[in-house]
């Protein structure tokens, strides 16, 4: 019974943290990766 508080914690936490930074952390994963595209084009 315990753990299963302590899970629920654990996923709500998780839940609100993706709520409130998910998309900041998806939109910076996707400069990164156009950065990385940019930088692969110019080589060639």
């Amino acid at each position: 019974m315990q753990q299963n508080i302590e899970f629920e914690r654990c996923i709500d936490f998780l839940v609100r943290m993706i709520d409130k930074y998910g998309a900041e952390v998806l939109r910076e994963l996707e400069e990164e990766k156009q950065n990385k595209e940019e930088k692969g084009a110019a080589v060639f």
